[in-house]
C-alpha cells in the first residue's frame, strides 16, 4: 500500500514539475552597450524552446536609422521591411536551445539611447503563444564627444557585452535611415531542355533568387504519359504526381547562394511524335507575401521539326496574398474529444505532394496576360476537424455530445479516424465555424483544407486561392 502511495505521489510531483517548469520558452538577447554611427553591431538571440516545435516567428522592431542584414538564421527565413526584423520557421530546429544572429547598421546622424525589444510567437496544442523579449538598450555615441556622453549607458540584464562588432567595410559606409538593407534582387528562372528529342532527356532549371530565402516551390507540368525522376535537388524535396503530370520541388529554406541549378530526368513514352510543351511556376515568400513567377513554356520536338526555345525568361506574377501565421497550418498535435481515451495525432508540417498552384486573382495582376497566370487545379474547400481517434466512435454521438447541428463526416488517415464538419469555399468562413465549434467545448478544433478531395495544408490552400488568413 505504501509503495502505491509513493508511486502516486511521485507521479503527481512529476506532473506538477512538467506543468510549471518543463519546456518553458524563453528568449535571451545580447547586444553591445554602445556603438557609433556609420558602424555595424551584432544582435544575438538565444531561444530556449524546450520541446516546442512547428511554426514559429520572432520579430523585433528597430529604431529609425537602423537597418538589418541576416547573419545566422538557424533554418528560418529572414526579412527586414518597415523597420521590422522577422525570422520565420516552418519547423523549429530540433535543439532545445539554439541561437540566431543578425547585423545592424547604424546610419549617420543617429545618437542617444535606442531600445530593442520584440516578441517570439509559436503554437502549442493549436493555440498561439508568445513570449516578450526583454528590452535591451544600446547607446549610439555622437560623432563629436560631448560631456553628456561620458557616462556609461545603462543596459538591461540581457544586454551586457564588452565589445562592439564591426566589419571592415561598415566603418566607412554610410547607410541612410530609409534604406532597406535586404532589398530583393530581380528573380529569374531559366529552363533548358533539348529542342529535338529521340528518347529520354534531362531538364535543367537555373534559379536566380537574389537574397530571397525561406519557403519556395517549383512546379513543372509535363505532357500526358511522361514521367519524371529527380536530378539535382539543391536541398529541395522532390515528388512526381503521375496522374497529374506534376513535377514538384519544395524548399523549407532555399539554398544560401543567390543562383543555383536544379534538374529532373524525363522518361518519354513510346510512340510520341510532334511537339510537346513544358510549363512551370516558381513560388516563394517575400516579406510574408506569396509571389509567383511563371516560366515561359518550352517546346520540345519529337520527330524532326525544329522547336523554338529561344525565349527562356520569366514573367513575374506578384501575388500579394499574406502568408498566414496560424495554428491551423502548423499544428503538431490534435487531442481527441473522448474523455475516456486521449489519442495524439502527429500532423506533418512539411508541404504535401498534392500541393497545387493557382491563378492569381489579386488586383495587382490585372495588366498581365491571362496566359501567364496558372489556373487553379480542382476545387479548394476548408473544413473544421473536431477529433481524431484511434478507437472510432459513432459520429452522431460526437455531434450530440457537443450539440453540433450539422453532419459530422469521417475519414481515415495515418491510423486515425478523423471527424470533420462543414465545407467552406473561403477560409474566413471556416475560421468562424471553428470558433463556433470551440464555443461548444471542442477546444482543439482547427481548420483543414482540401483540393479536389485531397488534404493539403491551410497555407497551401491560401496560396492557391489567393485568400487572406484571419485570426
Amino acid at each position: 500500500m505504501l509503495k502505491y502511495g509513493a508511486l502516486l505521489f511521485n507521479t503527481i510531483a512529476l506532473l506538477i514539475y512538467q506543468f510549471f517548469f518543463a519546456d518553458t520558452v524563453s528568449i535571451t538577447q545580447k547586444i553591445p552597450s554602445s556603438a557609433k554611427p556609420e558602424t555595424e553591431f551584432t544582435v544575438e538571440l538565444t531561444i530556449s524552446k524546450g520541446a516546442t516545435s512547428g511554426f514559429a516567428k520572432l520579430q523585433q522592431d528597430l529604431p529609425e536609422g537602423f537597418t538589418a542584414v541576416q547573419d545566422d538564421n538557424n533554418g528560418a527565413s529572414f526579412t527586414f521591411s518597415n523597420q521590422a526584423v522577422k525570422f520565420i520557421w516552418m519547423s523549429l530546429p530540433s535543439d532545445k536551445e539554439f541561437k540566431i544572429k543578425y547585423k545592424v547598421k547604424v546610419a549617420a546622424g543617429v545618437s542617444g539611447d535606442k531600445i530593442l525589444g520584440g516578441k517570439f510567437s509559436y503554437v502549442v496544442d493549436n493555440v498561439k503563444q508568445s513570449v516578450d523579449i526583454t528590452p535591451a538598450t544600446i547607446n549610439i555615441e555622437g560623432a563629436t564627444p560631448v560631456a553628456t556622453n561620458t557616462t556609461t549607458p545603462t543596459t538591461t540584464d540581457n544586454a551586457n557585452t564588452n565589445t562592439t562588432t564591426t566589419t571592415d567595410n561598415a566603418a566607412t559606409a554610410t547607410v541612410p535611415a530609409t534604406t532597406t538593407a535586404n532589398e530583393p534582387s530581380p528573380i529569374t528562372c531559366v529552363r533548358k531542355a533539348p529542342e529535338n528529342v529521340t528518347g529520354d532527356f534531362t531538364v535543367d532549371i537555373t534559379i536566380n533568387k537574389g537574397n530571397i530565402s525561406g519557403f519556395a516551390k517549383l512546379l513543372e507540368t509535363l505532357p500526358a504519359g511522361f514521367t519524371a525522376t529527380q536530378g539535382e535537388l539543391q536541398g529541395a524535396s522532390f515528388s512526381f504526381n503521375e496522374s497529374e503530370g506534376k513535377v514538384k520541388f519544395v524548399w523549407v529554406s532555399m539554398p544560401a547562394m543567390s543562383e543555383f541549378k536544379i534538374s529532373y530526368k524525363v522518361k518519354v513514352p513510346a510512340g510520341v511524335s510532334g511537339s510537346k510543351t513544358l510549363d512551370g511556376v516558381f513560388s516563394y515568400i517575400e516579406n510574408d507575401e506569396t509571389k509567383k513567377y511563371t516560366i515561359t513554356p518550352t517546346t520540345v520536338n519529337f520527330g524532326g521539326a525544329i522547336a523554338d526555345n529561344s525565349t527562356t525568361t520569366t514573367t513575374p506574377v506578384d501575388n500579394t496574398t499574406k502568408t498566414p501565421v496560424t495554428s491551423d497550418q502548423t499544428n503538431n498535435t490534435t487531442t481527441t474529444t473522448n474523455n475516456s481515451t486521449t489519442n495524439t495525432e502527429v500532423v506533418k508540417t512539411t508541404p504535401k505532394t498534392t500541393e497545387p498552384v493557382s491563378s492569381n486573382t489579386d488586383n495587382s495582376t490585372k495588366n498581365l496576360s491571362a496566359n501567364n497566370i496558372p489556373a487553379p487545379q480542382g476545387n479548394v474547400n476548408y473544413k473544421v476537424q473536431i477529433a481524431a481517434l484511434k478507437n472510432p466512435v459513432n459520429a452522431d454521438q460526437l455531434a450530440a455530445r457537443f450539440n453540433i447541428n450539422q453532419r459530422v463526416d469521417q475519414e481515415m488517415s495515418e491510423g486515425f479516424t478523423k471527424y470533420l464538419v462543414g465545407s467552406h469555399p473561403e477560409y474566413k468562413s471556416a475560421r468562424d465555424a471553428r470558433e463556433n465549434v470551440k464555443s461548444k467545448g471542442v477546444n482543439d478544433a482547427f481548420v483543414t483544407a482540401y483540393n479536389s478531395g485531397k488534404r493539403i495544408t491551410v497555407q497551401e490552400a491560401l496560396m492557391i486561392t489567393s485568400q487572406k488568413w484571419y485570426r
